[in-house]
């Protein structure tokens, strides 16, 4: 998947750079923008960004964003505890610098219609501290923490859709496709040395649809 990503990076970025040399249009420079996205492995995502466009087909930025998991896949326990509820779905915050690409727009009245490609790379906190309730002097329920600096951290992924313009405000939609692996730091957890990652699932491509409002000023 890196090789195909890499691939397609490299095409976008060279017929977009193209193109925005040959036109001769006003660009607007800056650009903000709001996204939400709901992916395979139960999990959804909400960003807010800043990009610069160089040309109006090319810009570079980022995003700081927060995901979460919404449905419980596992649940890590022991003869004596297990994992508190509130901390069995895995969520973390994470930067996401990127490149936005887009093709010479179509104009239909009042709107302008282009492809977009948005590829980037999700930069996770590299760090994860759950609750584990202890229940060896039950009703009395007692509490202790399990951590891990391990598990992917570091994700890319692409984001490629249809792009509607009107004035400064802009509507985008499509498809997502992600290397990033939602349980990979919770697998790297250990309590009273039984680690946790029999009890979630093993990693999958992550797939989904994104939803994005921008305005460029």
């Amino acid at each position: 998947m890196n090789k195909a990503l890499r691939f397609i990076f490299a095409l976008f970025i060279l017929a977009s750079a193209s193109v925005a040399w040959a036109q001769n249009e006003e660009v607007t420079h800056r650009r903000v923008s709001a996204t939400g996205t709901l992916a395979s492995s139960d999990v959804y995502s909400i960003e807010g960004a800043f990009h610069y466009m160089f040309f109006p087909y090319l810009g570079v930025g980022g995003a700081f964003g927060y995901w979460a998991n919404y449905y419980d896949n596992g649940w890590a326990s022991g003869d004596d505890w297990n994992i508190d509820d509130d901390d069995n779905k895995p969520s973390n915050l994470y930067l996401r610098p990127s490149v936005i690409l887009k093709t010479p727009s179509i104009r239909i009245r009042a709107t302008e219609w282009s492809l977009y490609a948005e590829p980037g790379l999700m930069l996770n906190v590299p760090y994860q501290r759950v609750r584990i309730e202890k229940t060896n002097r039950w009703p009395v329920t007692e509490y202790g923490y399990a951590s891990t600096n391990k598990g992917q951290w570091l994700a890319v992924d692409l984001r490629a859709g249809i792009s509607v313009q009107i004035g400064p405000c802009g509507i985008t939609a499509g498809y997502l496709m992600s290397n990033f692996d939602i349980y990979s730091q919770y697998r790297h957890l250990k309590y009273h040395g039984e680690s946790f990652k029999e009890f979630y699932p093993k990693k999958s491509f992550m797939q989904g649809a994104f939803l994005s409002l921008s305005y460029d000023f």
